[in-house]
């Protein structure tokens, strides 16, 4: 009898569990369509598009537990969002210093993702961390948000530079969020040098878009 309503115990926590990831997956998949929902407006759609699609790929990583794996695969998803920003700013702003920062921001991504690329390979997942996990949700999520009608969207004008300038300075911020929870958990050497980079650099670009930020 005690085997029975072990198992049973056993069973009841399982349903329940699996209850909760799939109201977790539906919220999960609810926040993401909600993402992707945009105006018309081409000055709004033309820049929130590669970040809305950063984000998918950011949901889509299945995590494996291991910050240094799961770090590299992030930071990688999420530089392309910049990246796919910055080429939308070259083709469509008519701020010529933002164009210009933008050309030259654009090279520097492609190295990153050169370095992430290098790193991922010599990596296999090994040091499972559930919080490092949770933090690193935590954080993407909060990057859906922004750009949901209560965020950035919603800060939105008719205006692609001032657009551009908004977007970006929360794409480095969100940057600066995911390596500083990386620095807290991760071990590779490699990607810790780049995290810390990473945010000393973001916070002089944040400077130097402020600084430059359309009236």
């Amino acid at each position: 009898m005690k085997t029975l309503q072990s198992n049973l115990s056993i069973w009841a926590m399982a349903a329940l569990l699996s209850g909760s990831s799939l109201a977790a997956c539906a919220q999960s998949t609810s926040t993401a369509s909600t993402a992707t929902t945009t105006t018309s407006d081409p000055a709004k759609t033309i820049l929130l598009t590669p970040l809305q699609q950063s984000i998918t790929k950011l949901k889509k990583l299945v995590a494996s537990g291991d910050p240094d794996f799961d770090y590299a695969f992030q930071a990688k998803a999420h530089t392309q969002g910049v990246q796919d920003l910055l080429k939308a700013e070259i083709q469509n702003g008519k701020d010529q210093a933002l164009v210009d920062m933008a050309k030259t921001m654009l090279p520097v991504t492609q190295s990153d993702i050169s370095v992430l690329d290098q790193t991922v390979r010599q990596l296999k997942p090994t040091r499972p961390s559930q919080a490092y996990t949770q933090q690193q949700s935590r954080n993407v999520e909060a990057m859906a948000l922004k750009l949901q009608q209560t965020g950035s969207s919603d800060k939105l004008t008719s205006n692609l530079d001032k657009n551009f300038a908004t977007l970006l300075l929360d794409q480095r911020q969100d940057a600066i969020d995911m390596a500083t929870t990386y620095l807290q958990f991760g071990n590779n050497a490699t990607l810790k040098t780049y995290a810390q980079q990473l945010v000393d650099k973001s916070k002089q670009q944040i400077a130097t878009i402020k600084a430059q930020q359309p009236k």
